[in-house]
Protein backbone atom coordinates (compact mmCIF):
# COMPACT_ATOMS: atom_id res chain seq x y z
CA UNK A 1 0.00 0.00 0.00
CA UNK A 2 1.17 3.60 -0.38
CA UNK A 3 3.07 5.39 1.87
CA UNK A 4 4.22 1.95 3.52
CA UNK A 5 7.79 2.48 2.40
CA UNK A 6 8.12 1.03 -1.28
CA UNK A 7 9.92 3.83 -2.88
CA UNK A 8 11.66 4.70 0.28
CA UNK A 9 13.04 1.02 -0.26
CA UNK A 10 13.97 1.37 -4.30
CA UNK A 11 15.94 4.37 -3.13
CA UNK A 12 18.09 2.52 -1.10
CA UNK A 13 18.71 0.22 -3.34
CA UNK A 14 19.62 2.40 -5.86
CA UNK A 15 22.01 4.22 -2.77
CA UNK A 16 23.71 0.12 -2.22
CA UNK A 17 24.30 -0.06 -6.02
CA UNK A 18 25.81 3.20 -7.00
CA UNK A 19 28.28 2.44 -3.92
CA UNK A 20 28.68 -1.33 -4.60
CA UNK A 21 30.84 -0.40 -8.07
CA UNK A 22 33.41 1.76 -5.99
CA UNK A 23 33.78 -0.45 -2.95
CA UNK A 24 35.89 -2.74 -4.66
CA UNK A 25 33.19 -5.88 -4.61
CA UNK A 26 34.38 -8.48 -6.26
CA UNK A 27 31.61 -10.79 -8.06
CA UNK A 28 32.83 -14.71 -9.57
CA UNK A 29 36.41 -13.12 -8.88
CA UNK A 30 35.76 -10.43 -11.21
CA UNK A 31 35.73 -6.73 -9.84
CA UNK A 32 32.16 -4.80 -10.64
CA UNK A 33 32.78 -2.59 -13.24
CA UNK A 34 30.76 0.48 -13.42
CA UNK A 35 26.91 -0.39 -12.83
CA UNK A 36 24.61 1.61 -15.15
CA UNK A 37 21.05 2.76 -13.06
CA UNK A 38 18.04 3.32 -15.32
CA UNK A 39 14.91 4.89 -13.38
CA UNK A 40 11.27 4.66 -15.12
CA UNK A 41 9.63 7.55 -12.51
CA UNK A 42 5.91 7.49 -13.30
CA UNK A 43 5.13 10.19 -10.28
CA UNK A 44 8.25 12.32 -10.72
CA UNK A 45 9.58 11.14 -7.29
CA UNK A 46 13.09 10.46 -7.94
CA UNK A 47 13.50 13.42 -10.65
CA UNK A 48 12.25 16.46 -8.63
CA UNK A 49 11.80 17.32 -5.22
CA UNK A 50 8.39 17.16 -3.18
CA UNK A 51 6.88 18.85 -0.20
CA UNK A 52 6.03 15.77 0.91
CA UNK A 53 9.33 14.22 1.48
CA UNK A 54 11.79 16.66 0.57
CA UNK A 55 15.18 16.08 0.83
CA UNK A 56 14.74 12.65 -0.66
CA UNK A 57 15.11 12.81 -4.73
CA UNK A 58 18.05 10.65 -6.16
CA UNK A 59 19.17 13.21 -8.06
CA UNK A 60 19.94 15.86 -5.45
CA UNK A 61 22.34 12.90 -3.98
CA UNK A 62 24.23 12.20 -6.85
CA UNK A 63 23.59 15.16 -9.02
CA UNK A 64 27.25 14.87 -10.75
CA UNK A 65 26.01 10.89 -12.19
CA UNK A 66 22.35 11.38 -12.96
CA UNK A 67 21.09 12.21 -15.65
CA UNK A 68 17.17 13.47 -16.47
CA UNK A 69 14.92 12.97 -18.74
CA UNK A 70 11.56 14.41 -19.24
CA UNK A 71 8.82 13.88 -21.80
CA UNK A 72 8.12 17.92 -22.09
CA UNK A 73 10.70 20.94 -21.63
CA UNK A 74 11.53 21.67 -17.85
CA UNK A 75 15.04 23.02 -16.70
CA UNK A 76 17.61 20.81 -15.76
CA UNK A 77 16.43 18.06 -17.94
CA UNK A 78 16.98 16.38 -21.29
CA UNK A 79 13.73 16.30 -23.61
CA UNK A 80 13.25 12.78 -24.69
CA UNK A 81 11.49 13.88 -28.16
CA UNK A 82 11.20 12.18 -31.65
CA UNK A 83 11.98 13.39 -35.09
CA UNK A 84 8.33 12.43 -36.87
CA UNK A 85 9.45 13.42 -40.17
CA UNK A 86 12.70 11.54 -40.35
CA UNK A 87 12.05 8.63 -37.43
CA UNK A 88 9.05 7.60 -39.40
CA UNK A 89 8.58 4.26 -37.89
CA UNK A 90 8.95 5.33 -34.07
CA UNK A 91 6.75 8.27 -34.82
CA UNK A 92 4.28 6.59 -35.85
CA UNK A 93 4.24 3.77 -33.00
CA UNK A 94 3.68 6.83 -30.86
CA UNK A 95 0.83 8.00 -33.43
CA UNK A 96 -0.44 4.27 -33.16
CA UNK A 97 -0.78 3.65 -29.55
CA UNK A 98 -2.32 7.22 -28.71
CA UNK A 99 -4.86 5.93 -31.27
CA UNK A 100 -5.14 2.23 -30.54
CA UNK A 101 -8.70 2.42 -28.62
CA UNK A 102 -10.40 4.39 -32.03
CA UNK A 103 -12.98 2.76 -32.72
CA UNK A 104 -13.76 4.88 -36.49
CA UNK A 105 -13.23 3.12 -39.58
CA UNK A 106 -10.99 5.17 -41.07
CA UNK A 107 -8.63 5.74 -38.34
CA UNK A 108 -8.33 1.86 -37.73
CA UNK A 109 -7.17 1.90 -41.40
CA UNK A 110 -4.80 4.75 -40.59
CA UNK A 111 -2.82 2.88 -37.51
CA UNK A 112 -2.68 0.00 -39.63
CA UNK A 113 -0.40 1.12 -42.26
CA UNK A 114 2.82 -0.60 -43.39
CA UNK A 115 5.75 1.48 -43.53
CA UNK A 116 8.14 -1.77 -44.82
CA UNK A 117 10.35 0.31 -47.16
CA UNK A 118 10.22 -2.25 -50.53
CA UNK A 119 13.57 -3.01 -52.22
CA UNK A 120 14.91 0.16 -54.14
CA UNK A 121 15.12 -1.70 -57.21
CA UNK A 122 11.73 -2.41 -57.10
CA UNK A 123 11.19 1.65 -58.95
CA UNK A 124 7.40 1.13 -58.91
CA UNK A 125 7.01 -0.40 -55.48
CA UNK A 126 9.25 2.31 -53.85
CA UNK A 127 8.00 4.98 -55.55
CA UNK A 128 4.36 4.16 -54.28
CA UNK A 129 6.18 4.11 -51.13
CA UNK A 130 7.79 7.38 -51.50
CA UNK A 131 3.97 9.28 -51.60
CA UNK A 132 2.84 7.37 -49.11
CA UNK A 133 5.53 8.72 -47.04
CA UNK A 134 5.09 11.99 -48.53
CA UNK A 135 2.06 12.27 -47.64
CA UNK A 136 1.70 11.45 -44.14
CA UNK A 137 4.45 13.98 -43.71
CA UNK A 138 1.99 16.38 -45.24
CA UNK A 139 -0.40 15.60 -43.12
CA UNK A 140 2.19 16.35 -39.95
CA UNK A 141 2.54 19.40 -41.84
CA UNK A 142 -0.91 19.99 -41.81
CA UNK A 143 -1.60 18.79 -37.92
CA UNK A 144 1.11 21.67 -37.17
CA UNK A 145 4.39 19.44 -36.86
CA UNK A 146 7.70 21.24 -37.57
CA UNK A 147 9.23 20.17 -40.44
CA UNK A 148 13.10 20.16 -40.49
CA UNK A 149 13.28 21.51 -44.27
CA UNK A 150 10.93 24.15 -45.51
CA UNK A 151 11.28 21.81 -49.10
CA UNK A 152 9.70 18.27 -49.52
CA UNK A 153 10.30 16.12 -53.02
CA UNK A 154 8.34 12.83 -53.90
CA UNK A 155 7.76 12.07 -57.59
CA UNK A 156 4.54 12.69 -58.86
CA UNK A 157 2.52 11.58 -62.08
CA UNK A 158 3.49 13.68 -65.13
CA UNK A 159 -0.52 13.68 -66.21
CA UNK A 160 -1.77 15.14 -62.62
CA UNK A 161 1.14 17.45 -62.16
CA UNK A 162 0.44 18.76 -65.45
CA UNK A 163 -3.23 19.37 -64.37
CA UNK A 164 -2.39 20.76 -60.99
CA UNK A 165 0.67 23.06 -62.32
CA UNK A 166 3.01 21.50 -59.60
CA UNK A 167 6.05 19.33 -59.59
CA UNK A 168 7.09 17.67 -56.61
CA UNK A 169 9.53 16.02 -57.83
CA UNK A 170 12.16 18.71 -58.37
CA UNK A 171 11.06 19.85 -54.74
CA UNK A 172 7.83 22.07 -53.52
CA UNK A 173 6.98 23.81 -50.64
CA UNK A 174 5.18 21.98 -48.07
CA UNK A 175 2.02 24.07 -48.85
CA UNK A 176 2.02 23.32 -52.67
CA UNK A 177 2.41 19.45 -51.99
CA UNK A 178 -0.88 19.72 -49.61
CA UNK A 179 -2.27 21.54 -52.26
CA UNK A 180 -1.01 18.17 -54.69
CA UNK A 181 -2.49 15.41 -52.56
CA UNK A 182 -5.57 17.49 -52.00
CA UNK A 183 -6.28 17.83 -55.76
CA UNK A 184 -5.40 14.17 -56.78
CA UNK A 185 -8.13 13.11 -53.66
CA UNK A 186 -10.77 15.75 -54.64
CA UNK A 187 -10.68 14.70 -58.76
CA UNK A 188 -9.93 11.08 -57.28
CA UNK A 189 -13.38 9.79 -59.22
CA UNK A 190 -13.54 12.20 -62.28
CA UNK A 191 -9.69 12.53 -63.67
CA UNK A 192 -8.71 11.05 -67.06
CA UNK A 193 -5.79 9.76 -66.08
CA UNK A 194 -7.01 7.94 -62.80
CA UNK A 195 -10.17 6.56 -64.69
CA UNK A 196 -8.15 4.62 -67.76
CA UNK A 197 -5.94 3.82 -65.26
CA UNK A 198 -8.17 1.58 -62.86
CA UNK A 199 -9.30 -0.01 -66.62
CA UNK A 200 -6.16 -0.64 -67.73
CA UNK A 201 -4.61 -1.77 -64.85
CA UNK A 202 -7.43 -3.48 -63.14
CA UNK A 203 -6.32 -2.10 -59.98
CA UNK A 204 -6.06 1.63 -58.23
CA UNK A 205 -3.48 4.10 -58.88
CA UNK A 206 -3.44 4.56 -54.96
CA UNK A 207 -3.47 2.17 -52.54
CA UNK A 208 -5.41 1.22 -49.70
CA UNK A 209 -2.48 3.08 -47.37
CA UNK A 210 -2.16 6.03 -49.55
CA UNK A 211 -6.05 6.48 -49.67
CA UNK A 212 -6.27 6.78 -45.88
CA UNK A 213 -3.44 8.82 -45.79
CA UNK A 214 -5.55 10.95 -48.48
CA UNK A 215 -8.73 10.78 -46.33
CA UNK A 216 -6.54 12.06 -43.21
CA UNK A 217 -5.09 14.67 -44.74
CA UNK A 218 -8.44 16.18 -46.21
CA UNK A 219 -10.54 14.88 -43.51
CA UNK A 220 -13.54 13.97 -45.74
CA UNK A 221 -14.78 10.03 -46.08
CA UNK A 222 -14.15 9.93 -49.47
CA UNK A 223 -13.07 11.44 -52.87
CA UNK A 224 -14.75 14.60 -54.57
CA UNK A 225 -14.56 16.75 -50.82
CA UNK A 226 -17.54 14.29 -50.25
CA UNK A 227 -17.91 14.32 -46.30
CA UNK A 228 -15.49 17.41 -46.06
CA UNK A 229 -14.61 18.34 -42.64
CA UNK A 230 -16.99 15.88 -41.32
CA UNK A 231 -14.17 13.67 -39.63
CA UNK A 232 -11.31 15.38 -36.82
CA UNK A 233 -8.37 13.24 -39.92
CA UNK A 234 -4.98 15.23 -39.44
CA UNK A 235 -6.33 16.93 -36.24
CA UNK A 236 -6.34 13.70 -33.70
CA UNK A 237 -2.37 14.35 -34.19
CA UNK A 238 -2.37 17.80 -32.58
CA UNK A 239 -1.90 16.94 -28.82
CA UNK A 240 1.04 14.85 -29.99
CA UNK A 241 3.20 18.29 -30.91
CA UNK A 242 4.34 18.23 -27.89
CA UNK A 243 6.81 15.27 -28.10
CA UNK A 244 8.11 16.46 -31.82
CA UNK A 245 11.41 17.77 -32.42
CA UNK A 246 12.12 19.39 -36.12
CA UNK A 247 15.89 18.67 -35.25
CA UNK A 248 18.17 15.83 -36.18
CA UNK A 249 20.17 14.38 -33.50
CA UNK A 250 21.16 10.88 -31.93
CA UNK A 251 17.90 9.84 -30.64
CA UNK A 252 17.79 9.79 -27.29
CA UNK A 253 17.40 6.08 -26.28
CA UNK A 254 21.11 6.02 -28.24
CA UNK A 255 22.30 8.37 -25.74
CA UNK A 256 21.02 6.72 -23.28
CA UNK A 257 22.35 3.72 -23.75
CA UNK A 258 25.80 5.22 -23.62
CA UNK A 259 24.71 6.53 -20.79
CA UNK A 260 24.14 3.39 -18.61
CA UNK A 261 27.43 1.87 -20.18
CA UNK A 262 29.49 4.50 -18.37
CA UNK A 263 27.93 3.71 -15.03
CA UNK A 264 25.19 6.75 -15.14
CA UNK A 265 22.01 7.07 -13.14
CA UNK A 266 19.60 7.91 -15.63
CA UNK A 267 16.21 9.00 -14.46
CA UNK A 268 13.25 9.00 -16.57
CA UNK A 269 10.58 11.33 -15.34
CA UNK A 270 7.24 9.76 -17.16
CA UNK A 271 5.20 11.88 -15.08
CA UNK A 272 3.92 14.41 -17.59
CA UNK A 273 2.30 11.82 -19.94
CA UNK A 274 -0.40 10.05 -19.70
CA UNK A 275 -0.46 6.47 -19.21
CA UNK A 276 -0.71 5.42 -23.11
CA UNK A 277 2.56 7.52 -23.57
CA UNK A 278 4.02 6.43 -20.81
CA UNK A 279 4.20 2.73 -21.53
CA UNK A 280 5.22 3.94 -24.89
CA UNK A 281 8.36 5.29 -23.79
CA UNK A 282 8.95 2.77 -21.25
CA UNK A 283 8.47 -0.25 -23.77
CA UNK A 284 10.60 1.87 -26.78
CA UNK A 285 13.94 2.58 -23.91
CA UNK A 286 13.32 -1.13 -22.53
CA UNK A 287 13.52 -2.25 -25.98
CA UNK A 288 16.66 -0.47 -27.16
CA UNK A 289 18.24 -1.42 -23.86
CA UNK A 290 17.92 -5.29 -24.50
CA UNK A 291 18.49 -5.27 -27.89
CA UNK A 292 21.99 -3.71 -26.84
CA UNK A 293 22.32 -6.28 -24.17
CA UNK A 294 22.19 -9.01 -26.95
CA UNK A 295 23.87 -8.24 -29.51
CA UNK A 296 27.18 -7.78 -27.22
CA UNK A 297 26.25 -10.90 -25.82
CA UNK A 298 25.75 -12.15 -29.07
CA UNK A 299 29.53 -10.58 -30.38
CA UNK A 300 30.88 -11.58 -26.93
CA UNK A 301 31.52 -8.20 -26.27
CA UNK A 302 32.06 -7.57 -22.52
CA UNK A 303 29.58 -5.68 -20.79
CA UNK A 304 28.89 -3.61 -17.22
CA UNK A 305 25.17 -4.32 -15.18
CA UNK A 306 22.57 -2.53 -15.64
CA UNK A 307 19.96 -2.10 -13.15
CA UNK A 308 16.36 -0.92 -14.42
CA UNK A 309 14.06 0.38 -11.90
CA UNK A 310 9.88 0.80 -11.93
CA UNK A 311 8.17 2.57 -9.97
CA UNK A 312 4.01 1.78 -10.18
CA UNK A 313 4.90 -1.08 -11.50
CA UNK A 314 1.14 -2.00 -13.00
CA UNK A 315 1.01 1.23 -15.44
CA UNK A 316 3.92 -0.11 -17.22
CA UNK A 317 3.91 -3.86 -17.39
CA UNK A 318 2.39 -6.69 -19.10
CA UNK A 319 -0.92 -7.88 -17.09
CA UNK A 320 -1.46 -11.11 -15.23
CA UNK A 321 -2.99 -12.58 -17.76
CA UNK A 322 -1.16 -12.09 -21.07
CA UNK A 323 0.10 -14.12 -23.24
CA UNK A 324 2.92 -12.86 -25.20
CA UNK A 325 6.18 -13.81 -24.03
CA UNK A 326 8.33 -11.71 -26.29
CA UNK A 327 7.09 -9.06 -24.66
CA UNK A 328 9.92 -6.76 -23.91
CA UNK A 329 9.37 -6.88 -19.79
CA UNK A 330 9.15 -10.73 -19.90
CA UNK A 331 12.36 -11.14 -21.82
CA UNK A 332 14.25 -9.40 -19.51
CA UNK A 333 12.58 -11.08 -16.60
CA UNK A 334 13.78 -14.68 -18.20
CA UNK A 335 16.67 -13.49 -19.83
CA UNK A 336 18.19 -10.76 -18.06
CA UNK A 337 20.56 -12.60 -16.15
CA UNK A 338 22.77 -13.57 -18.36
CA UNK A 339 23.08 -10.22 -20.71
CA UNK A 340 23.82 -8.85 -17.44
CA UNK A 341 20.29 -6.82 -16.73
CA UNK A 342 18.86 -6.11 -13.86
CA UNK A 343 15.10 -5.38 -13.21
CA UNK A 344 13.15 -3.75 -9.85
CA UNK A 345 9.67 -3.01 -9.93
CA UNK A 346 7.68 -1.16 -7.06
CA UNK A 347 3.71 -2.10 -7.27
CA UNK A 348 0.57 -1.92 -4.62
CA UNK A 349 -0.96 -4.61 -7.52
CA UNK A 350 1.27 -7.71 -7.69
CA UNK A 351 -1.98 -9.96 -8.86
CA UNK A 352 -1.95 -7.62 -12.00
CA UNK A 353 1.32 -8.12 -12.55
CA UNK A 354 2.35 -10.71 -15.74
CA UNK A 355 2.95 -14.04 -14.00
CA UNK A 356 5.84 -14.79 -16.40
CA UNK A 357 7.79 -11.45 -14.59
CA UNK A 358 6.58 -12.95 -10.42
CA UNK A 359 8.29 -16.33 -11.18
CA UNK A 360 11.51 -15.10 -12.57
CA UNK A 361 11.70 -12.45 -9.51
CA UNK A 362 14.23 -13.65 -7.47
CA UNK A 363 14.30 -10.88 -4.63
CA UNK A 364 11.15 -9.79 -2.47
CA UNK A 365 10.33 -6.66 0.11
CA UNK A 366 7.02 -6.42 1.03
CA UNK A 367 5.34 -4.03 3.55
CA UNK A 368 1.60 -3.74 4.01
CA UNK A 369 -1.44 -5.01 2.27
CA UNK A 370 -4.78 -5.10 2.88
CA UNK A 371 -6.45 -7.01 0.33
CA UNK A 372 -7.13 -10.60 0.58
CA UNK A 373 -6.50 -10.96 -3.47
CA UNK A 374 -2.69 -9.50 -2.93
CA UNK A 375 -2.17 -11.70 0.21
CA UNK A 376 -2.98 -14.60 -1.61
CA UNK A 377 -0.90 -14.09 -4.98
CA UNK A 378 2.15 -13.44 -2.29
CA UNK A 379 1.81 -16.70 -0.89
CA UNK A 380 2.24 -18.41 -3.93
CA UNK A 381 6.08 -17.73 -3.74
CA UNK A 382 8.66 -19.24 -1.00
CA UNK A 383 7.33 -19.23 2.21
CA UNK A 384 5.19 -15.62 2.27
CA UNK A 385 2.16 -17.88 3.47
CA UNK A 386 3.91 -18.19 7.19
CA UNK A 387 3.85 -14.17 6.95
CA UNK A 388 0.08 -13.42 5.43
CA UNK A 389 -1.46 -12.44 8.81
CA UNK A 390 1.55 -9.99 9.68
CA UNK A 391 1.41 -8.61 5.99
CA UNK A 392 -2.24 -7.74 7.19
CA UNK A 393 -2.10 -6.35 10.10
CA UNK A 394 1.34 -4.43 10.72
CA UNK A 395 1.48 -1.09 9.07
CA UNK A 396 4.83 0.33 10.20
CA UNK A 397 6.29 2.74 7.44
CA UNK A 398 9.52 0.98 6.39
CA UNK A 399 9.37 -2.69 7.69
CA UNK A 400 9.81 -5.17 5.13
CA UNK A 401 9.75 -8.76 4.83
CA UNK A 402 12.20 -9.61 3.15
CA UNK A 403 13.58 -12.85 0.78
CA UNK A 404 16.36 -12.38 -1.23
CA UNK A 405 18.64 -14.74 -3.19
CA UNK A 406 21.69 -15.04 -1.16
CA UNK A 407 19.88 -15.86 1.91
CA UNK A 408 17.93 -18.78 2.59
CA UNK A 409 14.90 -17.71 4.33
CA UNK A 410 12.75 -14.59 4.87
CA UNK A 411 13.56 -12.39 7.60
CA UNK A 412 11.55 -8.99 9.18
CA UNK A 413 13.59 -5.73 8.60
CA UNK A 414 13.36 -2.14 9.09
CA UNK A 415 14.59 0.25 5.68
CA UNK A 416 16.26 3.19 6.84
CA UNK A 417 14.97 6.16 5.50
CA UNK A 418 16.47 7.37 2.40
CA UNK A 419 17.94 10.70 2.30
CA UNK A 420 19.97 12.90 -0.12
CA UNK A 421 21.83 14.59 2.44
CA UNK A 422 24.66 12.84 2.99
CA UNK A 423 26.10 11.81 6.28
CA UNK A 424 29.18 12.45 8.39
CA UNK A 425 31.70 10.31 8.71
Amino acid sequence: MTRTGKTNTVKMIIQATAELAVSGVRLQDEPVRSIGQIIFDVNGEYANDNQQDQGTAIYQLYKDDVTRYSLLEKPGFKVMKLNFYQDLEAGFSLIRSVLVDETAGYLRAFINIDWEEPDRQDWSAHTRWDRKVACYRCMLYRAGFRPPADVIQFRGQREINNDVGIDPSSGVSYDKAVAWFEWVWDNYDSHGFLNNYRRQNQREWADDDLKSLMQMLTRTSGPGGRGSGTQLGFRKLIPMRDYHTPTVQQAFELEIVDLLRNGRIVIIDLSQGDPIIQRTYSDRLCSAIFREAMDRFINNKPANFVQMYFEEAHNLFPKKNEADLTLVYNRIAKEGAKLNLGLIYATQEVSSISSNVLKNTQNWFISHLNNNDEIREIAKYYDFEDFVDSLRRTTDKGFIRMKTYSNAFIVPVQIDRFTAVPMEG
